[in-house]
């Protein structure tokens, strides 16, 4: 067998096939609408997720800062001779009341807040308890004995830190 005629052969077939595969440079409207389409679920599905799991974390969040505070009111339970600091009912921050009597026992460096509603108040309190149709508050305090609280908060999901609603904790 003649390598010439091989080698020739070879040739052709070769820029026959360099042709072909340059000859379709792009893509046709399907696969693009496949493309985009896809990308647009992947997004549409990452949005929601994220916002489950930013609600999840603001939820531990909460969890944490009511254990906090729960842990500054006994260090100042242990201090005072008067016993909790007492309150009508206020949403806990560092301007004044309880949490300023925290922050002034030196319990609490800063006083937690609510990470989405800081200073909203409860729309509805029973004895001292957030109660329904109560939506989005801050963490609210409430004590009118010398050796009992109540702190009622808001979890906006169900999550590990607890139901999706109002808490309260009480000493």
């Amino acid at each position: 067998m003649d390598k010439s005629i091989y080698t020739a052969n070879y040739l052709a077939a070769s820029k026959y096939m360099i042709k072909r595969l340059f000859k379709n440079k792009g893509f046709t409207l399907i696969e693009l609408l496949v493309v985009i389409s896809i990308i647009g679920f992947l997004a549409v599905v990452s949005v929601a997720i994220f916002n489950v799991v930013r609600m999840n974390a603001r939820d531990a969040v909460r969890a944490a800062d009511i254990s906090t505070i729960k842990r500054a009111l006994a260090m100042y339970l242990n201090d005072s001779a008067t016993g909790y600091p007492a309150s009508t009912g206020e949403c806990l921050n560092a301007v004044g009341g309880v949490g300023a009597a925290l922050e002034q026992a030196q319990v609490l460096v800063t006083v937690p807040r609510d990470p989405l509603w800081p200073a909203t108040a409860p729309g509805s309190v029973s004895g001292g308890f957030a109660v329904s149709p109560s939506k989005n508050f801050c963490y609210y305090y409430f004590s009118n004995v010398r050796d009992q609280f109540k702190i009622s908060y808001y979890l906006e999901s169900s999550s590990k830190s607890g139901d999706a609603g109002i808490h309260t904790t009480t000493q």
